[in-house]
């Protein structure tokens, strides 16, 4: 079973417009975020909840062999969680770019000028 290049679709919307969010306002960027997350779980739960077609008698296949399988669920479980592990992965510069952000506006604010 190779890898659909479909399941990158999601993680790369979720990057692309995160990217895109550092020229707006900050909350672009954790609407963003937390948009991705919820999509990437609501596809996730999607995977789990696709019905298989069921196997005729007459296809010569059972549920054991690999070759007979439907990997469609697959595809959706691995998209969601791409997408999720992609915003988990853009959660760490977004909260480490705050946090400086906040230092260098504290900082600031407390010099005589």
């Amino acid at each position: 079973m190779g890898m659909s290049a479909n399941v990158w679709i999601l993680p790369a919307v979720i990057a692309a417009g995160w990217t895109l969010s550092w020229w707006g306002q900050r909350w672009i960027r954790w609407t963003l975020l937390s948009a991705g997350a919820i999509v990437s779980v609501l596809v996730v739960v999607m995977g789990f909840h696709l019905s298989v077609p069921s196997l005729s008698p007459d296809s010569g296949c059972t549920r054991e062999q690999v070759q007979c399988m439907n990997f469609r669920p697959v595809f959706w479980l691995e998209t969601g969680l791409f997408g999720f592990v992609c915003c988990v992965l853009l959660l760490i510069p977004t909260v480490v770019a705050e946090i400086v952000n906040r230092v260098e506006n504290r900082a600031a604010a407390d010099s005589p000028h």
